[in-house]
């Protein structure tokens, strides 16, 4: 059960899907971490502090990595980690190759996913690891209110059977998959309806404010969560 309530996590799967990740992946203090699309740095703070390993935490968002660096130093573990605002699109890590690639909160959707796990895998050691976890349809009957909440015309989610297919596709063996529990969204969306409180920042914006307070009702009250799950994978480069 994922417990913890009180975090930045940004998406369904929380701290316990991060610390996953590490283990699978046998994370030390001589490993090096790409946190593709950090947010507010949480998983690269837990993935610090839990192995003390060397983290890159990567984000478009001017704002997030700011917050992410607070972060870090209230953590006490700015020294492990380094934070870059860039496009993870325009980015190159090909010379010092990492040994997990952690892409957490839907980012592969939001870049896409083919090319989300391409670049993970140009970017790992032989036999390095990546870990992600995504917004899926459990099947093609989606209910149209529900479909029009989560998809437009820019995103067209995976299903799981779907997801397999582009791990293989890319170049992974997939060593783990799970769907994050239900109590996994009661937390998500506990900490979107604190950060819809914000006066200025991007929750401050009534159009973001609509829209998730849309999607939470849409998930609960017409039973969203019956069509729609959170998809965690653990894949390791092929050999």
């Amino acid at each position: 059960m994922v417990t913890d309530v009180i975090s930045n996590y940004t998406s369904p799967a929380g701290r316990e899907f991060t610390l996953a990740a590490g283990r699978f992946a046998a994370v030390n203090p001589a490993s090096r971490v790409l946190d593709m699309g950090c947010g507010y740095g949480e998983g690269a703070c837990t993935m610090a502090a839990e192995f003390r390993c060397k983290v890159v935490g990567a984000d478009s968002s001017r704002e997030n990595i700011a917050f992410a660096k607070k972060l870090s130093v209230e953590r006490q573990v700015s020294h492990l980690i380094t934070f870059e605002c860039k496009d993870i699109l325009k980015a190159d890590y090909s010379e010092k190759p990492f040994d997990l690639v952690i892409a957490e909160g839907g980012i592969l959707s939001f870049i896409g996913r083919k090319k989300g796990l391409s670049l993970g895998a140009a970017w790992l050691a032989q036999r390095g690891w990546i870990a992600f976890s995504d917004l899926i349809f459990f099947n093609e009957h989606v209910p149209d209110e529900v479909r029009a909440v989560f998809e437009d015309l820019q995103y067209r989610y995976e299903t799981e059977a779907s997801y397999r297919r582009l791990i293989d596709e890319t170049g992974f063996d997939l060593q783990f998959v799970s769907l994050v529990p239900l109590s996994g969204w009661d937390n998500y969306y506990a900490h979107m309806a604190k950060r819809l409180e914000d006066d200025k920042g991007f929750f401050a914006d009534k159009r973001v404010k609509l829209a998730f307070h849309r999607e939470i009702d849409v998930f609960y009250r017409l039973e969203g969560f019956r069509y729609v799950g959170y998809l965690f994978c653990i894949a390791r480069k092929k050999a």
